[in-house]
């Protein structure tokens, strides 16, 4: 039975990433006819299904999470469920205190002090290092980057719907590309000591390793904000798309989420804040080594008005706009972010406003 429920949540999740929703309810059925309680299934169907009022799967979640015997990391991840099960019902209140107890339940560790001496040090370095640029040659690049829940995967999946894009997706490829070990210092700070351009073009062949030779490719890492300094050197014809969200907006999206992996300043709010400010910083010294090719692209304009703010990006990859890009719901492809719901919604000006409800929640207990 182990294995033939392992298999369900498989491809319940697969079909979830996929937009396969009712395929994803059909296999949910089955886990949940083997096992009621299971944490997994519960997950999968918070993140795919948009809460109604009579839920039987929220009156289930919240019946677990009274338990007295659960860890705290197991009521963490059922108070993360129960937030976004009250979002969707409008109960503002209520998930923002169940968001609040999650966090603080989850007991992650993180060195913000550590951190941002380590921009400090990564900037000092950029700075500091010569400002070298290899030729340009296929494929054509796109990056785009910011702050993770700023509408990075919109964009993508948008991006991805006109038939001369591909995106691959979130690539952990450019970060690695740029280490260089063995020198008992940060290796991408080590990486800048003495740079030539032969360490350059191992870069540029150790981050395409995979990606075929002619075509327009979409990157979207969207911590690849810490290298963004690097994306012109290694591909001076890339666009690179900076998506902007209102600071608040972005914190409260993040904290509101649980992550799993990664993302450990995510679970506090200072920290959180924090991480926002850096990551305009190195976004700055991108925009100033990119010149023309850096986009900065605010989600609410981008909602608000698709064409006339993909157009440019589009222009020049030397693309016309198609209407496709305005129906990324329709672009199929897997989305294994924590947006592959909002995504396969379509473009709603009103997917970018939905903190607002929370902001004087926010101020009042994190200050503005």
């Amino acid at each position: 039975m182990t294995d033939t429920l392992h298999q369900h949540l498989v491809t319940a999740e697969a079909a979830l990433n996929a937009g396969r929703f009712d395929e994803m309810h059909a296999a949910l059925d089955k886990v949940f006819a083997a096992d009621p309680g299971s944490l997994a299934g519960l997950w999968i169907y918070t993140y795919g299904t948009p809460y109604t009022p009579g839920d039987k799967m929220l009156a289930r979640i919240e019946g677990f999470a009274r338990q007295k015997a659960l860890s705290a990391p197991l009521r963490a991840q059922l108070l993360f469920m129960l937030g976004k099960a009250y979002d969707d019902l409008g109960k503002p209140q209520r998930a923002f205190d169940a968001v609040v107890a999650a966090n603080r339940l989850k007991g992650v560790r993180y060195d913000n002090g550590a951190m941002a001496a380590l921009a400090r040090d990564t900037l000092a370095a950029v700075r500091a290092a010569p400002d070298l640029r290899l030729d340009a040659r296929p494929p054509r690049m796109v990056f785009v980057l910011g702050m993770p829940r700023s509408g990075t995967s919109l964009i993508s999946q948008m991006l991805a719907a006109h038939r001369e894009i591909t995106n691959l997706g979130e690539r952990i490829a450019l970060g690695p590309a740029l280490m260089r070990d063995g020198t008992g210092r940060n290796p991408h700070i080590a990486f800048l000591d003495g740079l030539d351009a032969d360490r350059l073009e191992a870069a540029r062949t150790a981050y395409l390793q995979g990606v075929p030779n002619t075509g327009i490719f979409v990157d979207k890492m969207p911590e690849n904000y810490y290298f963004a300094w690097a994306i012109p050197m290694l591909f001076p014809d890339a666009q690179i798309i900076h998506m902007r969200r209102d600071k608040q907006a972005t914190c409260w999206s993040c904290f509101k989420n649980d992550f799993r992996d990664g993302h450990r300043y995510s679970y506090d709010w200072g920290d959180l804040s924090a991480q926002y400010d850096r990551h305009l910083d190195f976004c700055a010294l991108g925009a100033a080594r990119a010149g023309s090719a850096w986009h900065d692209i605010h989600l609410d304009t981008l909602t608000a008005a698709p064409r006339a703010t993909l157009t440019p990006v589009l222009t020049a990859l030397g693309l016309d706009w198609t209407d496709a890009c305005a129906a990324p719901e329709k672009s199929g492809g897997d989305m294994p972010t924590l947006s592959k719901w909002q995504v396969r919604q379509g473009i709603d000006p009103a997917m970018a406003r939905g903190w607002q409800a929370y902001k004087p929640l926010i101020e009042a207990r994190f200050g503005a």
